[in-house]
């Protein structure tokens, strides 16, 4: 998996800052499988306006691409580590909702083939 990294407005970020964010998010490799080669993400990270105990919080964008699917997820907390958590589990789910649709729909199709084949006896 391909990842890219942009930093706006967000010019404090550290490189272990950075480098703990892309190791939060390696994991969804592991559920995109045979399409891990092709895939590509998008990471943004700008600050967000100040609400709540956070003088300074953290937005993260990512855009997941793979085949003819675009996934997005978004989130602002306190810290760029955390919004990277909450990303990453909206990632996840979204990957496996694309993947039981494609399983679901080729589970259909070989059903009705099967009926068409026992009504044609």
């Amino acid at each position: 998996m391909n990842i890219s990294f942009n930093v706006n407005q967000f010019a404090d970020i550290s490189d272990a800052s950075r480098e703990s964010v892309e190791e939060k998010l390696r994991p969804i490799e592991r559920l995109l499988a045979d399409d891990k080669e092709v895939a590509l993400l998008d990471i943004e990270l700008a600050h967000a306006p100040a609400e709540g105990r956070s003088a300074t919080p953290a937005r993260l964008t990512a855009t997941l691409r793979f085949r003819n699917h675009v996934l997005h997820a978004e989130a602002v907390k306190p810290t760029p580590e955390s919004a990277a958590d909450r990303v990453r589990a909206t990632l996840e789910h979204e990957i496996r909702n694309v993947r039981g649709k494609r399983y679901g729909l080729l589970k259909r199709g070989a059903l009705r083939l099967k009926q068409m084949i026992r009504f044609e006896e």
